[in-house]
């Protein structure tokens, strides 16, 4: 009994260790990133939505109607509620939720608001969807897990989607996921999991641990700067850091790599 007790707490030992290491490498690769700031409007009709770290973005179609670009990890969606009310708005102003990627921490939220239209590109729809896992390294480790969201409606890359009159442009910017995207609307693009804005300036591609594939993200972004040269972005936002105005910072990685 006594060497059953033994091996039971050298085998807890290595699994907290692990769990410790673990953790250290998640907050490592983020240590460089700008801050967040919840509730920042990047422009008119664009508020940040933070949860934790990550955020999700709220988007103005028109009065009374919004989309949102990801939804966060929240299954009641309290942050993004929170920010519709100081709006003035309920859940069923969302007319649609548009997610840069299939992984839980943009996903959460999204069975809270059954009435809006759900939008992915379509390599990650079973991402999505929860019938096919993420092929990074921690994507392996969470493995597969039905999420419960169903009949996501498929996106292309170069598809403009007319949103209740408001027009989205969508980039497939594939190597985080198989199928991440871009989004730009009101001047304004939405870069997901893809970069990252740091504290000295400039941006950063996805981060590893996550990603399915860094040289193919790398790709994409140099691909996406050339796209979006002439598109008057006005300013780029990012999922797990702050926002920053232009696309000088996305010029120049693409001119670095």
């Amino acid at each position: 009994m006594k060497k059953l007790l033994k091996i039971i707490g050298v085998l807890a030992g290595v699994a907290m260790l692990a769990f410790v290491g673990l953790v250290a490498l998640v907050v490592v690769s983020f240590a460089g990133t700008s801050k967040l700031l919840d509730g920042f409007e990047p422009v008119p009709g664009v508020r940040t939505i933070k949860e934790k770290f990550v955020s999700s973005y709220m988007v103005e179609i028109r009065r009374g109607k919004v989309l949102l670009i990801d939804a966060g990890m929240d299954r009641k969606a309290e942050p993004i509620m929170k920010a519709l009310a100081s709006w003035g708005l309920k859940p069923d102003a969302v007319e649609a939720i548009l997610l840069t990627h299939g992984h839980s921490d943009h996903t959460g939220g999204v069975l809270a608001f059954p009435k809006a239209r759900v939008y992915a590109l379509e390599a990650d729809v079973p991402l999505v969807e929860g019938k096919a896992g993420s092929n990074s390294f921690m994507g392996r480790l969470a493995g597969v897990r039905d999420t419960g969201i169903r009949a996501v409606q498929a996106l292309r890359d170069g598809q403009v989607l007319d949103v209740g009159g408001l027009k989205v442009k969508v980039f497939a910017v594939p190597g985080h996921t198989k199928g991440s995207a871009a989004y730009l609307a009101r001047g304004v693009l939405f870069m997901g999991d893809s970069a990252d804005s740091l504290k000295k300036g400039g941006i950063a591609g996805a981060k590893w641990m996550f990603s399915e594939s860094q040289k193919i993200n790398h790709e994409s972004l140099k691909a996406l700067a050339a796209r979006v040269k002439t598109a008057g972005v006005r300013a780029m936002v990012f999922a797990h850091s702050g926002a920053l105005a232009g696309i000088k910072a996305l010029e120049d990685f693409a001119a670095a790599h």
